[in-house]
């Protein structure tokens, strides 16, 4: 499938973008700032260089960032092409980034179906003073890490939230996912992995023989079993799609 007139320009200007990210966050962090606030104040300002970029080569689009910290993306441009997104993470340098990028069960709902393409800035800092290191620019599935086990997409148990790469895959330029059709599959091999290991760690040792039984008629027969909504408002439950 042909990539949009979009994609063609945000790709090309990922040298663009590094670079003004890397001025802006070198002279803001110049002096040393407290760790704690240091992520949000890098956060911030990157989304208004990006956005500054992008207004001049990306005219005709609707570039706008949310009002609410919680709500993805932080950059969202939309024109006649589409809807595309650019969100930005920051992490300490001492250990192996680790924030949420989507979920197993929503990603393709919640995600893969309302944006034509993703970014991620990722930016790592000195954990010790806040001080600014480096930013990489890639799209969202080459951010992903994989899982070692399913050899899908990496996510953490307890909840399935999509994980990224290490920061020695960063350095080294590793990408487990070069395509979106190999990002698809990545999802359904983690997907069908995680709900082996919850069944047999969580659901089986609280199973007794006749419950057992039922649950594996259940693989020879189609049963219709009814959910209630997502809430009392009748939001919609993606999960159950």
């Amino acid at each position: 499938m042909a990539i949009t007139k979009t994609e063609e320009i945000i790709n090309g200007l990922k040298p663009e973008i590094i670079r003004v990210v890397t001025e802006k966050l070198s002279a803001i962090t110049g002096n040393k700032h407290d760790v704690a606030i240091a992520w949000k104040k890098m956060q911030d300002d990157a989304v208004e260089v990006i956005k500054t970029l992008l207004t001049e080569h990306l005219k005709d689009s609707k570039i706008s960032s949310p009002t609410s910290k919680s709500t993805y993306p932080d950059i969202k441009i939309i024109n006649n092409e589409g809807t595309y997104a650019i969100d930005i993470k920051v992490n300490e340098d001492s250990k192996n980034p680790w924030f949420d990028m989507a979920r197993l069960d929503t990603i393709l709902e919640a995600r893969h179906s309302k944006f034509v393409e993703e970014w991620e800035l990722v930016i790592k800092f000195n954990h010790t003073d806040g001080t600014f290191l480096q930013a990489f620019f890639h799209l969202f599935i080459e951010v992903v890490g994989q899982n070692r086990y399913s050899k899908g997409v990496k996510y953490r148990p307890y909840d399935g939230k999509l994980r990224p790469k290490t920061w020695s895959d960063f350095d080294a330029n590793v990408i487990y996912w070069k395509t979106k059709e190999e990002f698809l599959t990545g999802i359904a091999l983690s997907t069908k992995y995680r709900w082996k290991s919850n069944i047999s760690k969580h659901l089986i040792p609280k199973l007794s023989e006749s419950e057992k039984e039922e649950f594996k008629a259940l693989f020879d027969t189609s049963v219709q079993i009814p959910d209630e909504v997502d809430d009392e408002n009748g939001t919609k439950d993606l999960f159950s799609e």
